[in-house]
């Protein structure tokens, strides 16, 4: 595939035409048999420039010099960690930054720690927002505890925002007063921290902000418990699974979660307690003050164990990945960040106003449908339609008190109000309903809410206290609810669709055109829009859609677990069980026909509408679906990209190009 000038640069020995004129006369007849013109192919000049040169003798022996190269004084430094930590001191100072705890000698307050290879643990009290609270590191010859000012000072306004500025974060590498304008030779220097997912830790270090790299690199014991004896999706769920049994259970001794008390226990035999860890979940600053030692003792706890599982786990990772690429890449892959400027407020304002209208749109579309859905209830319409047959259209009637004897009702309802002025203009409106003045005495102390309309409609709504603006209408309606496919017609290949509580969301294909049993499904209707299919193996013909949206469930589950879920479901999703004229076919879903689809509109199937494999019979459903495509992206990444740490430069710290940019 590569040009002879290229092919000689990369491959040393140069390139060696070694066709066979034969198998080219072959190729050129098959190609001619096909009516492809091979002799008019206009050929390009071939691709010549000069790449950069190999350090080896061939691409393999390259890679491998310039892996060591990049590795290898962190390999010296995890080494150099390995040789042993000090013991961690019995007494922590409460002071704010950081303080030195080295064997016999006085703690020590400095600006950072002054090795170059760390294990590294940052803790948060999450009712102040992301800020790092505390922080523990040690290294072959010191232990270093972090306070931030506001544990010391005890007084605190939240942060929810998640945007910092780089005084609250830790500082690793640098003064107070240095910036990233000229990095020292310490900063450019290769360093090393050590984390159980450091990832998190990182985040809340300053320099990691900095436009500039630094020559410190992140090696992250979850990452490297994954690679060796992490779980796959499966054995995940049998782990955390209570009754899940299993005959092949060997592996349980061989691997774990990811989270530090297992990993812990998986390599060094010994269980982590993590009740202290809820004191920074649920607690406040004033009780992580109160538990000053005993939350930096459980911290630096956190540091011996995750130097443990290094310990460990290091020497297994190089076994199982000698080459020393891998090892780069994980190192690299540890330092990467998102630069944005003033825009990314603008983005997440501009993509929540979108977001917000785009559901009010939606919800008034869903109303409009499903008020129009009501007026089914004159002359009992909704038992000939195949969506909402099977709906509660119940309702609830409002009972009029009688008039009190004595006075006659038409006493009752004229009587005019007391007190009234006579020089006061009367309005033609009280004039006109004068009347209903008192009709509200009439009414029931406890009134149903919105007397007259179908049960299913009443749910959708709220009740008349529940705002002082209140209206009435289905304000709770929403497109994950179970109502909706029903209101917008939804079919599947032209089938209805239809909701089973213990199948989920299938559609009805009909077997029987026996329309003159007494049954509620409207089956009449039925056979007017949907073929009658007497054949059920005609079933897997026509629903080859559904074979292009599910999955293979090889790629999530172990082969055992795929087939011990296909002998649980030998039906292939088909129950002949509906009103004794229907096949129920279930929907696809993504994990395998053992699974029920809870919402035919979620994510994994908004693409089938445009194949016109979902469709509807309703003019609104286009417009709600092309909403539901557009609300797809932020509903199911809104969180996280929300909570995403964010630290702010300050201005003089940037480049010139960048300033009020």
């Amino acid at each position: 595939m590569l040009s002879k000038p290229i092919y000689d640069q990369v491959f040393l020995e140069g390139f060696k035409d070694d066709s066979n004129d034969d198998i080219v006369r072959a190729c050129r007849q098959e190609l001619q048999k096909h009516q492809i013109k091979c002799e008019d192919t206009d050929l390009q000049e071939e691709v010549d420039f000069q790449v950069p040169p190999l350090k080896g003798k061939n691409i393999e022996e390259h890679f491998l010099n310039i892996g060591n190269e990049h590795v290898q004084p962190y390999k010296a430094l995890l080494d150099q960690l390995l040789s042993g930590i000090p013991k961690q001191p019995g007494t922590w100072l409460m002071q704010e930054g950081w303080t030195r705890y080295a064997i016999g000698q006085e703690p020590e307050k400095v600006a950072f720690p002054w090795e170059d290879a760390l294990v590294f643990d940052v803790e948060v009290c999450m009712k102040v927002g992301k800020a790092p609270t505390l922080a523990t590191a040690v290294s072959d010859k010191a232990w270093y505890g972090w306070v931030s000012p506001t544990l010391v000072n005890g007084a605190y306004a939240p942060n929810t925002g998640y945007q910092y500025q780089l005084h609250s974060l830790i500082p690793l590498e640098s003064t107070e007063v240095q910036t990233e304008a000229d990095l020292s030779e310490n900063q450019l220097r290769p360093k090393v921290i050590v984390g159980h997912n450091v990832s998190y830790d990182r985040a809340r270090i300053k320099e990691q902000y900095w436009l500039k790299r630094t020559g410190t690199r992140f090696l992250d014991t979850m990452s490297m418990h994954v690679c060796v004896s992490g779980l796959t999706s499966y054995q995940r769920a049998v782990t955390k699974s209570a009754n899940f049994t299993e005959d092949d259970d060997s592996w349980k001794n061989n691997c774990s979660l990811n989270n530090l008390a297992d990993v812990h226990n998986l390599y060094c035999g010994t269980k982590l307690n993590k009740e202290i860890r809820n004191l920074f979940v649920d607690g406040n600053l004033i009780e992580i003050q109160e538990s000053f030692q005993t939350v930096m003792k459980y911290c630096a706890g956190d540091i011996n164990a995750t130097y443990d599982v290094l310990k460990a786990l290091y020497p297994m990772f190089l076994k199982r990945f000698p080459h020393p690429v891998t090892l780069a890449g994980m190192l690299e892959l540890g330092s990467a960040y998102l630069p944005i400027n003033q825009h990314w407020n603008r983005y997440i304002t501009d993509a929540e106003y979108a977001f917000e209208d785009l559901e009010k749109e939606s919800k008034i579309l869903l109303a409009r449908r499903s008020d129009q859905a009501c007026q089914l209830m004159h002359d009992s319409k909704y038992q000939k339609d195949l969506w909402l047959w099977d709906e509660d259209w119940d309702s609830k009637e409002i009972k009029i008190k009688i008039a009190p004897k004595g006075k006659s009702q038409k006493e009752t309802i004229t009587t005019e109000p007391q007190n009234k002025d006579e020089n006061d203009e009367v309005d033609e409106l009280a004039e006109k309903f004068k009347n209903l003045w008192k009709t509200a005495e009439l009414l029931p102390k406890v009134r149903p809410l919105l007397p007259g309309y179908p049960n299913w409609y009443r749910k959708l709504c709220t009740k008349p206290d529940s705002s002082p603006n209140w209206v009435p209408g289905p304000h709770l309606l929403s497109t994950s609810m179970k109502i909706t496919p029903k209101l917008l017609s939804l079919t599947w290949e032209g089938y209805p669709l239809h909701y089973l509580r213990d199948k989920g969301w299938g559609f009805l294909v009909p077997f029987s055109d026996d329309v003159d049993l007494e049954r509620q499904l409207p089956l009449k209707e039925l056979l007017a829009k949907c073929p009658l299919l007497t054949d059920k193996a005609r079933i897997g013909d026509s629903s080859q859609a559904m074979s292009d949206l599910t999955k293979n469930v090889d790629d999530y589950l172990m082969k055992k677990e795929f087939y011990s879920r296909v002998k649980k479901d030998q039906t292939g999703g088909l129950y002949k069980e509906i009103e004794e004229c229907c096949w129920f076919f279930k929907l696809p879903h993504k994990d395998g026909a053992a699974y029920n689809v809870g919402n035919p509109l979620a994510k994994d199937f908004l693409n089938k509408f445009s194949e016109n494999v979902l469709a509807s019979d309703s003019a609104h459903a286009e417009e709600v679906l092309t909403i539901a495509r557009k609300l797809s992206y932020w509903r199911n990444n809104r969180n996280r990209i929300l909570e995403q740490m964010i630290g702010w430069l300050p201005e003089e710290h940037l480049p010139k190009e960048l300033r009020n940019a």
